[in-house]
């Protein structure tokens, strides 16, 4: 009785700190208690923008010693990212799905050497489907690392590495970074920016263009910021 109280609590305070705000647009998260010391974050029917936020919120709730489960539709590599460059050494990631449906990572918090997962790195078999279709871009948001004032370089680099054969790379930057064009266009990767409402721009980077040397690839060593 009382650890259903506990859970029942802990799924309360967690949905209301990541869900009040969007119930009048009719935006749900739904967090469920798994057991005292790990909740389960499914933000697989929120709108894209407001996923990484909702889960920082979550991750932010957690105390140490504790893991949340994510749930998602898609493979949520970017926000390891994010994590990897917002909070490394105080998290694990585990996959514990991988689908072509429904994505499931335990995120643990706490004081981690190891990760668990980091690019390039082989992971142990979990299961998973083959996806159909077309290959999703790895999307990367960096723009939270440029309002702490960090640089996105390692970061990018990573995420450019963990690409499979194909596969697009969308960045997502307050500003046009020029000389990444060039250091990527070095990698056989052509860019198309777009700038957004809000003033950001989106890029693009596909595959199979011309690998760019010499001059063309002025920059290869910076990964534009400012």
């Amino acid at each position: 009785m009382e650890r259903s109280q506990a859970l029942g609590s802990a799924a309360a305070t967690l949905n209301g700190l990541l869900d009040a705000s969007q119930s009048g647009e009719g935006i749900r998260l739904y967090v469920v208690a798994m057991q005292t010391n790990e909740v389960v974050v499914d933000v697989s029917a929120v709108i894209p923008r407001e996923r990484h936020p909702r889960v920082f919120n979550a991750w932010h709730s957690l105390a140490e010693g504790t893991a949340m489960v994510l749930v998602n539709d898609h493979d949520p590599v970017p926000l390891y990212y994010q994590f990897a460059a917002e909070h490394r050494g105080g998290f694990r990631w585990e996959y514990l799905e991988r689908g072509p449906e429904i994505w499931r990572v335990r995120i643990s918090k706490g004081h981690f050497a190891d990760p668990g997962y980091a690019p390039g790195r082989s992971m142990a078999p979990v299961e998973e489907k083959p996806a159909a279709g077309a290959i999703e871009p790895l999307v990367l948001d960096v723009r939270p690392i440029f309002a702490q004032g960090g640089s996105p370089c390692t970061t990018i680099d990573d995420a450019v590495a963990s690409l499979r054969p194909q596969q697009s790379f969308v960045l997502l930057v307050p500003f046009e970074p020029a000389p990444l064009f060039g250091k990527l266009g070095a990698k056989g990767l052509t860019g198309k920016s777009e700038l957004q409402a809000d003033g950001s721009y989106r890029i693009e980077f596909t595959p199979g263009g011309p690998v760019l040397s010499g001059e063309a690839a002025v920059g290869a060593g910076d990964c534009g910021g400012h």
